[in-house]
């Protein structure tokens, strides 16, 4: 790959390093680079790391520094925000874009799944746009799980300055269902309730509704875990089959829910994550992308009972 590649699509590297020295060094010549061809250089690291490159690179046009906090709450809005922000810059007249950044992972490991997820997902819902991205493993502080998922979600490694192909990649629809069948469908504990048979929503909104205060959640979170199981109930008694089941597991910090109807399901590991263009979604797949906005997870899995959704919304 040439390292005046940047083309009309989308490519996705993955740079270890253990100083920011080492950092600087990677990805600066080749910043520079994108200057002088008239692109844009976009940076999404931590503070210090941004601070460090801002220095290397000195007085040029055309960089711009993303509010990193507000762009990694969960893998969907990730996803969401680099691909409003590369149509945003196209509309402007812009050209090719070089970012690098570094995933926040946070220290929960119960978010590991999540980022893994988002990393897949880039090779996917970003590969219309004219974007080169580094990502950027720090191997001092990410532990080894975190590093693994690196290897397996970037087709190129940056090494010596320059990207090489990288052998460990996985074909991000195939990680994605790994992941999901990867996933328990529910706890082993009985449910805190279970509503069968379901046709009107009323009374499982006002059931839940009272559950779920009971739990001491503030109204809004109240309000995401009831849109986001009518969301994907609708969605079984459309394009499933009845009954439709929904089951509700309580535990301090989160809510588990899953929606069982007995259709065949769906294959595709990418349903509900993108919307198309600058227009909502069609009708059939606007109910699973709202859910996926107001859950922390939410995957599918094939379970004896029918076809499975399982949403965890922590409060």
């Amino acid at each position: 790959m040439s390292e005046t590649q940047t083309g009309t699509g989308y490519t996705h590297e993955l740079l270890h390093f253990d100083t920011t020295e080492r950092l600087v060094d990677e990805v600066v010549p080749w910043l520079r680079e994108a200057s002088a061809r008239g692109e844009t250089v976009a940076l999404a690291c931590e503070d210090e790391k941004n601070r460090a490159l801002l220095e290397a690179l000195g007085d040029q046009d055309r960089i711009v520094a993303l509010p990193r906090a507000e762009i990694y709450q969960k893998a969907v809005t990730a996803v969401a925000y680099y691909r409003d922000f590369m149509r945003r810059h196209l509309g402007a007249g812009g050209q090719g874009v070089r970012l690098v950044g570094e995933v926040n992972f946070r220290t929960d490991s119960r978010a590991w799944d999540e980022w893994r997820r988002f990393e897949a997902l880039c090779n996917h819902a970003l590969a219309p746009f004219p974007l080169w991205s580094v990502c950027a493993y720090d191997t001092r502080v990410l532990p080894d799980p975190v590093l693994a998922t690196g290897e397996l979600t970037h087709p190129f490694l940056r090494r010596d300055g320059a990207p090489t192909a990288n052998a460990s990649y996985v074909d991000p629809a195939e990680l994605l269902q790994l992941s999901d069948a990867a996933m328990q469908a529910a706890p082993d504990a009985e449910p805190a309730a279970t509503f069968a048979g379901l046709i009107d929503f009323t009374d499982l909104h006002t059931s839940l509704r009272t559950l779920l205060a009971g739990e001491r959640l503030d109204a809004e979170r109240i309000e995401d875990v009831i849109i986001a199981v009518h969301e994907v109930t609708t969605n079984g008694l459309r394009h499933g089959a009845p009954p439709v089941a929904v089951r509700i597991w309580l535990s301090p910090g989160r809510v588990i829910c899953t929606v069982t109807d007995q259709g065949p399901g769906y294959d595709d590991p990418f349903a509900g994550y993108v919307r198309t263009g600058d227009d909502p979604l069609p009708e059939d797949g606007l109910g699973l992308w709202i859910a996926r906005q107001l859950c922390d997870e939410l995957v599918t899995i094939r379970t004896p009972d029918g076809f499975t959704t399982r949403l965890l919304v922590r409060h």
